[in-house]
Formats: C-alpha cells, sequence, structure tokens
C-alpha cells in the first residue's frame, strides 16, 4: 500500500512539473511575441496605445508578484489576473486571426479567470502556476524598459533613458523576487 502511495505521489509531481513547463514556455513565447510586436512602435504610431496597455499588464502583473510586502491574499489575484489577460489577450487574438475585439474579450476573460485563480488557490499547482507565469511578465516588463532605455540613449534622452533604466532595474529586481515566490511555493506544494 505505501508503494502505491509512493508511485502515485511520483507520478503527480512529475505531471506537475511538466504542466508547469508547458505553462512557462507558452507564457514566455505569448509574451515574447506581444513585447517584439510593439518594441518598434513609436508615439505617433496609431497602436501606440497597444504598446502602453501592454506595458501597463507588464508592470502590474510583476510589480505585484515581485513586492514582498505585498500581502498575499492581494498580490496573488492581482498578479493572477493581469498575467492571464495577457495571455488570454494572446490566445484569443491568435485563434481569431488577430482581430482586436475578440483579444480585448479574451483579456477581459482573463482577468475574471485570472482574479478567481489567485483568490481561490490554495497552495496547490495554480498557485505555483500563478507565480511563475506572474514572474514571466515581471522579466517581460524588464525587457520591454531596457529595450526603450536603449532606444532613448540612441536618440540622446538622456532624462528618459535614465528613468527606464531604473525600471528596468526595478523589474530585474521583481522577476527575482516574484521567481523565488514560485520555487518557495513549489517547496510548499511538495510538503
Amino acid at each position: 500500500m505505501g508503494q502505491m502511495r509512493g508511485y502515485f505521489l511520483r507520478c503527480r509531481g512529475a505531471i506537475s512539473v511538466i504542466g508547469l513547463v508547458a505553462i512557462a514556455l507558452f507564457t514566455v513565447h505569448a509574451l515574447s511575441s506581444l513585447v517584439f510586436a510593439v518594441l518598434g512602435l513609436a508615439p505617433s504610431s496609431p497602436q501606440w496605445g497597444l504598446a502602453l496597455t501592454l506595458g501597463s499588464f507588464l508592470a502590474i502583473a510583476g510589480a505585484a508578484a515581485g513586492l514582498p510586502r505585498l500581502p498575499q491574499r492581494l498580490a496573488r489575484p492581482i498578479s493572477g489576473a493581469f498575467s492571464i489577460a495577457l495571455l488570454g489577450f494572446y490566445t484569443v487574438g491568435q485563434l481569431t486571426g488577430q482581430q482586436a475585439s475578440w483579444a480585448i474579450t479574451g483579456a477581459v476573460l482573463g482577468l475574471v479567470v485570472g482574479g478567481g485563480l489567485g483568490f481561490a488557490s490554495g497552495s496547490g499547482f495554480w498557485r505555483v502556476a500563478i507565480a511563475l507565469t506572474s514572474s514571466l511578465c515581471a522579466y517581460g516588463a524588464a525587457f520591454g524598459f531596457g529595450s526603450w532605455a536603449l532606444a532613448a540613449i540612441g536618440v540622446q534622452r538622456w532624462g528618459l533613458a535614465l528613468g527606464l533604466g531604473l525600471l528596468t532595474g526595478l523589474y530585474l529586481w521583481f522577476t527575482r523576487q516574484a521567481l523565488g515566490m514560485a520555487y518557495r511555493k513549489w517547496c510548499d506544494r511538495a510538503k
């Protein structure tokens, strides 16, 4: 009987790891596609609002996941809502041939689902998955801010470059904090 329980726990752990790797790979693909799509946009572009919206969602999800003093009962729903909204935006947008109205619907559904998972997740798989996707959002924000900082250096806008450089450093720190939190949640889940 003890051997069956041990075998079941090992199988469940392996399936969880495979699921988290799949979620991480999909999140990296979705976020890199979204970030690279807006990197070349200028404020005069008609799609500049998309860049600001993406940056805001990444910034909120990353900050909520990486702020160590933010209570978890507040951080989980916020980071879950905004990170899953980005994934919903990307997924539904891709499935519908990049139709903006459907992509926005996907983002709204992602906000609801991600926030709900953030509230409902105890110490299980979804808590770790939300922490992982939110940490990747923090990294996406750091990458975007860093790229824009380099562009600001290229046009010699030193004040803007300094501000964006500081934001890059902050979001790299948020990424480190959030990944550490995801690891701790995984270890707590395994106990």
